[in-house]
């Protein structure tokens, strides 16, 4: 049995037909020399000889008085976690974005183990898709970036197959949560509960002094996001849409400035945002607030599953100029991770918590455009393998994240990096934001926008 975190549960036990709580991949192969849908139907009935190991072999239980744990399913059926689908022709990209994004507005079967695996076959130029799809519950954007990861190979040998779902028995310490086991004895409790409520005074206080006596307005307070169009009531239709860019380009634009990769991508989403909000007619009054999730592992650490928290992070002004949003965007990224600096893990993720609860509240409450939003969207920046990887002998082509959204927030971007690009796959309420495919365009002309201004300086 597996007992989990508080953090695993709250993903459980927030979840709705609305709001989804999984997250799942995109890989695009192309069909190796002289194979088609036969070498595919073949591959499948392999794949199902696979047996799987934890967490794919455990469904959860709730507790009226305790939090879920998970134990074995005794009675594991290959057959419902895999999915076989054949795209009509001409099989375009949109065709596949529609098949997943009414296959992510699902909810995963709690009777069962919580992940699926879809095989989409029949896109054009000889590709074919693997769609994967696990509960959040049991794995942040980094475990499942290395569980993918570790499912592919890095020759193209035919044969060579090790699904995701086919996990070994990890070593204890590779899973070990020490907090969650200080939780379960007196002595522990005591400390984590000193920690928590020093270092949420901590975020307090930071948050007042940075804010109100230092007059940072880069500090992002709780509920401090704007009202505007994509924080409305959501519903459980889905829309997606992908872009990618070069890795080096992004890197490129970002040296001159002190900036990251995820600096970049936040400036990119905002802009986007900022225009395609404009466009609509709904132009946001005031600053967006994002939510961007951190990884809490140390460097070289193999830990597996949930070891993240988020910061809010303020972004640009609606009309400001390509390298200066980068530059406020940057400062507003590092203002985000001071305040949550020295503070205890389990103290940031309780902060998280709220703020999310804040959220859910206001859903409840039917509160949209009435309570400001506790954030506008979310950006995840996920890394990836940046050698070219093979299944089966099939070149992997492409890998695009899709994630979920947040309480009263009906957007979602995650990036995800592999062999050299930055694949951005964006998830949104279809009510909410029918026209995703617009807002796609924007970031691709923001992305255009700030490499021109950025070589214009002479610094790139």
């Amino acid at each position: 049995m597996r007992k989990l975190t508080p953090l695993d549960s709250a993903f459980l036990l927030a979840e709705s037909q609305e709001l989804p709580a999984h997250v799942a991949m995109v890989q695009i192969f192309r069909l190796p020399a002289g194979k088609g849908s036969a070498w595919l139907a073949e591959m499948m009935a392999s794949l199902r000889r696979h047996a799987p190991g934890p967490p794919f072999n455990l469904r959860p239980h709730m507790h009226a008085t305790s939090l879920p744990d998970m134990s074995e399913d005794e009675q594991f059926d290959i057959d419902y976690h895999l999915r076989h689908t054949v795209l009509p022709k001409p099989g375009t990209d949109e065709q596949l974005l529609n098949v997943v994004a009414r296959l992510h507005g699902h909810l995963l079967d709690r009777d069962r183990p919580l992940w699926e695996f879809h095989l989409i076959e029949g896109l054009a130029g000889r590709r074919f898709a693997f769609y994967t799809k696990i509960h959040h519950a049991i794995c942040d954007g980094a475990t499942f970036s290395k569980w993918v990861s570790e499912s592919t190979s890095l020759k193209p040998v035919p044969g060579k197959m090790r699904p995701v779902w086919e996990r070994k028995n990890t070593p204890r310490e590779h899973t070990e949560r020490p907090w969650l086991h200080a939780l379960q004895a007196p002595a522990g409790l005591a400390r984590q509960s000193l920690d928590l409520g020093r270092g949420l005074a901590h975020i307090g206080t930071k948050l007042v002094r940075e804010r109100f006596i230092k007059g940072d307005t880069n500090i992002a307070l709780p509920l401090s996001g704007p009202h505007t169009a994509i924080n409305a009531h959501l519903t459980a239709a889905r829309n997606l849409a992908f872009t990618s860019f070069p890795l080096a380009e992004l890197k490129a634009i970002g040296r001159p400035f002190g900036a990251t990769v995820n600096d970049v991508v936040l400036a990119l989403c905002d802009a986007g945002l900022h225009q395609y909000l404009a466009a609509q007619g709904q132009p946001a009054d005031k600053r967006l607030v994002a939510m961007v999730p951190i990884n809490l592992r140390p460097p070289g650490s193999t830990a597996e599953g949930n070891f993240v928290t988020t910061v809010q992070v303020k972004l640009g002004h609606a009309a400001e100029e390509p390298a200066s949003r980068l530059q406020t965007v940057r400062d507003s990224m590092r203002t985000a991770r001071e305040l949550y600096a020295d503070v205890p893990a389990i103290a940031s993720q309780a902060y998280v918590l709220v703020a999310a609860g804040l959220g859910a509240l206001g859903m409840v409450l039917k509160l949209e455009g009435i309570m400001p939003p506790p954030l506008n969207l979310i950006i995840s920046n996920v890394p990836g393998p940046q050698e070219t990887r093979y299944f089966n002998g099939a070149k992997l082509l492409a890998m695009y994240p899709v994630s979920g959204i947040a309480p009263m927030t009906a957007l979602n971007v995650t990036v995800y990096s592999y062999d050299g690009v930055l694949y951005f796959g964006l998830i949104s309420a279809r009510r909410t934001i029918p026209h995703l495919r617009d807002l796609c365009l924007s970031i691709e002309t923001a992305f255009a926008e700030l490499k021109s201004a950025t070589s214009k300086t002479g610094k790139n």
